[in-house]
């Protein structure tokens, strides 16, 4: 079977519920890496209805949702965007994360943004060297989770 539908689309707090059964349907070693925030109804929607200059985007396969994409930061005044990703596992290992990265890069650089900004864990091995392969240096870690803090000047 070919795809024949494969997009990214902005979300809002009407994709709320969809996200949110999207995040609590994966298993907890799955998704045990990816913590931005909580995956209940409530932080989702509150997430998604606040954001303005914030981007968070899904990605649909065939009119499903696949996974989601942010670029966080703008709305707290930060000139530099944080990116986090998260693809379900049915779809992972399909270059849907670098699908985003792309995405993100492109906006960043139609906006006249000069840097982004990601987080990711010692131990996320696949995700690290997406990212540097896509030109992110490792520029610290987060003293809170103690995350590999990256950056790739744009």
């Amino acid at each position: 079977m070919i795809v024949s539908s494969l997009e990214i689309k902005r979300l809002n707090g009407n994709h709320s519920e969809e996200l949110t059964n999207l995040l609590q349907n994966s298993t907890q070693q799955y998704s045990q890496y990816f913590i931005p925030f909580p995956f209940d109804l409530e932080a989702i929607s509150g997430i998604l209805s606040k954001a303005i200059k914030d981007q968070i985007y899904g990605i649909y396969v065939e009119d499903n949702l696949a996974g989601f994409y942010m670029l966080r930061g703008f709305d707290e005044g930060y000139s530099v965007p944080s990116y986090g990703v998260w693809i379900s596992e049915k779809y992972s290992n399909k270059g849907l994360s670098t699908f985003t990265l792309q995405h993100a890069i492109s906006f960043c650089k139609l906006n006249s943004i000069k840097k982004i900004m990601l987080k990711v864990h010692p131990d996320n091995i696949a995700a690290k060297h997406i990212y540097e392969k896509y030109g992110f240096k490792k520029t610290g870690i987060d003293p809170k989770i103690h995350h590999l803090i990256y950056h790739k000047d744009l």
